[in-house]
């Protein structure tokens, strides 16, 4: 499956539609997403960093020097890709100014995507 989108994403560079087409190529492949999922798992997994809007102002953020990413702005970001941060959802990310812990052992990329959406509603 993910040998055809990417050989679909490419067909899409190709034809000229360059990133914009890729970007809403790879941001749509996970089908309907769950909303209502989507803010179970939010508050169940992310509100505590990236707080109530997923703006990265959550309770951990404001009691140590972890600076959370704010979530919205990385999904609106027109350079940015959905698969991406579904990556590092999963598989986590460590840098100078905080720790993104990996979910991957809890949550699948369409509940990642579930959680997405959710945020994308509430904003």
């Amino acid at each position: 499956m993910r040998k055809f989108f990417f050989s679909a994403a490419l067909l899409l560079l190709a034809s000229g539609s360059g990133f914009a087409g890729y970007k809403w190529f790879t941001d749509n492949q996970y089908g309907e997403a769950d909303v209502v999922a989507g803010k179970q798992y939010f508050e169940s997994y992310c509100i505590s960093c990236h707080g109530d809007k997923g703006h990265g102002d959550g309770l951990v953020a404001r009691a140590t020097n972890i600076k959370p990413d704010n979530i919205f702005d990385e999904l609106t970001n027109p350079f940015g890709t959905k698969v991406e941060l579904i990556g590092t959802v999963l598989e986590g990310e460590s840098s100078k100014t905080g720790a993104m812990p990996p979910f991957k052992s809890v949550l699948s990329e369409n509940q990642v995507n579930d959680i997405f959406e959710y945020i994308k509603s509430i904003n």
